[in-house]
């Protein structure tokens, strides 16, 4: 009876299960669709949605391989089972910058927040405690906000809105056009800069234009030491 027991264990670690991930454009926060994401293994490809979001049958030791047009193809082994989060290079030597996060893809975000309404998803998959009360509260819509798979669909998205909505608003400031007007940078350096230097939202909700103009120039003076300018 042990030896079964401890080979039924053995076999449910070491079975498939549904890995999670999402896919970026390295140096950018730009989400990658209908990229190509194929377990070596097991000969199963998944694609990559239009928010960059995937999942695929895999376990522990499998070697996924990422691919898209444009892109250098990316391979990275299996270490557990945790959400991924994945960059994939331009393949070409030209830097593009691609402005993904738009008012049309955050109200598409938001759309898909509401469409969990209909769903009983009334709090995002956060619902107050409130709700355990006996007096008025609602204990099964905390339950299930809080324990269902589309409350914690619910939760992943309402992440991802913050995190747009974050990088909106500081590439309306802190962008290609804004740089290049403040300082003499190389084209070729521009996505390393704003990588290196990229600033937290909470800073350019605060700064007016003079300091983001001496923030860029500071920036750019460190900068330099690393790229060798003249």
């Amino acid at each position: 009876m042990s030896f079964f027991l401890l080979f039924f264990i053995i076999a449910k670690g070491q079975s498939p299960q549904q890995l999670k991930g999402v896919l970026f454009e390295e140096g950018t926060k730009a989400r990658l669709g209908s990229a190509a994401v194929h377990n070596k293994r097991t000969g199963y490809t998944s694609t990559t949605n239009n928010f960059g979001l995937f999942d695929v049958l895999a376990q522990e030791g499998d070697t996924l391989q990422i691919s898209l047009d444009g892109y250098l193809t990316k391979e990275l082994r299996v270490e557990n089972l945790k959400d991924l989060v994945i960059y994939l290079r331009i393949s070409s030597n030209t830097l593009k910058e691609v402005n993904i996060t738009s008012p049309s893809l955050l109200r598409d975000l938001r759309d898909a927040q509401a469409d969990f309404k209909a769903k009983g998803i009334f709090y995002n998959g956060k619902p107050s405690k409130a709700l355990l009360s006996p007096l008025g509260g609602s204990p099964l819509t905390f339950l299930y906000e809080t324990f269902s798979q589309d409350g914690k669909r619910a939760r992943r998205l309402g992440r991802f809105i913050e995190r747009e909505s974050a990088y909106t608003e500081v590439v309306s400031r802190f962008n290609t056009t804004k740089i290049k007007q403040v300082v003499p940078i190389k084209e070729e350096d521009l996505e390393e800069f704003k990588t290196a230097y990229w600033p937290k939202n909470e800073d350019v909700r605060k700064w007016a234009d003079y300091d983001l103009h001496s923030y860029i120039k500071k920036s750019f003076e460190e900068f330099k030491k690393t790229k060798g300018y003249m």
